[in-house]
């Protein structure tokens, strides 16, 4: 079991902020959406030598671009929208669209063994040790075309697994095994150049994905709660263990 890697990721970034009032750090680039980010209107930022060494950690401001998704008119609706902003091309990749799959008061619990192995991430004396502004970091850097070159769903919820729904139906509990492969572009400043390799990192476990919705009449799914227990058997990470390494 690897606990940490050399290429971890620093928690060094507060990750681009979309909303006029909230703080930003990202670069402005020709691509980016002046909608979400009125600053960049008329500005390029210059991306910094790459033979920097801190070149690199400073991420483009998105462009906007968004992918296709089901309507969240059903649970199994949102599940599968997971599955595609993962597993779309970089430049679609949107964080946005994948904080819409979430209620405001998300609560992410890893299996305890991740809480042990990633204390400085998963604080127990938090109220919430993973709440929403954590998953929308997390979507930042795991979605980000700089750091990830592309995802792989091996195993995601299928019609066969497990679902309980609450008597009131506004509540629907999914619980399936995963299985994903996230290939890493890891860039490794020389003396004359930047040499860039990739990395694959597996994840596999049982998630237990609680969905709510207020309304039966006019449905519309999100995921509240997200359980992750590890797959004691394999040397592949956890959904936990990939929230950690890609946090600040």
């Amino acid at each position: 079991m690897l606990s940490s890697r050399p290429f971890l990721l620093a928690a060094l970034l507060a990750g681009c902020t979309i909303g006029d009032s909230e703080q930003v750090d990202c670069r402005c680039v020709p691509e980016t959406s002046v909608q979400l980010f009125p600053r960049c209107d008329g500005v390029a930022e210059e991306r910094p030598d790459p033979k920097t060494p801190l070149s690199t950690q400073i991420p483009d401001c998105p462009s906007g671009q968004q992918i296709p998704l089901r309507d969240r008119t059903t649970p199994t609706s949102v599940l599968a929208n997971l599955a595609s902003i993962f597993q779309a091309n970089p430049e679609l990749r949107s964080p946005q669209q994948y904080m819409e799959q979430f209620t405001d008061d998300f609560v992410f619990e890893p299996d305890p063994e991740d809480v042990q192995l990633y204390p400085e991430v998963y604080a127990v004396d938090r109220d919430t040790v993973w709440g929403a502004a954590e998953e929308r970091n997390f979507a930042r850097f795991i979605l980000s075309p700089e750091q990830i070159h592309s995802a792989h769903f091996v195993r995601w919820f299928k019609s066969s697994d497990e679902r309980i729904p609450a008597d009131d139906e506004l509540r629907e509990t999914f619980i399936f095994p995963y299985e994903a492969e996230f290939v890493e572009i890891i860039s490794t400043t020389g003396t004359d150049s930047v040499e860039t390799t990739f990395n694959t990192i597996g994840v596999k476990g049982l998630a237990e994905i609680e969905l709510v919705t207020p309304t039966v009449e006019n449905p519309v799914w999100s995921i509240a709660v997200w359980r992750d227990q590890r797959d004691q058997a394999s040397a592949k990470f956890s959904w936990g263990e990939l929230r950690a390494l890609f946090s600040q």
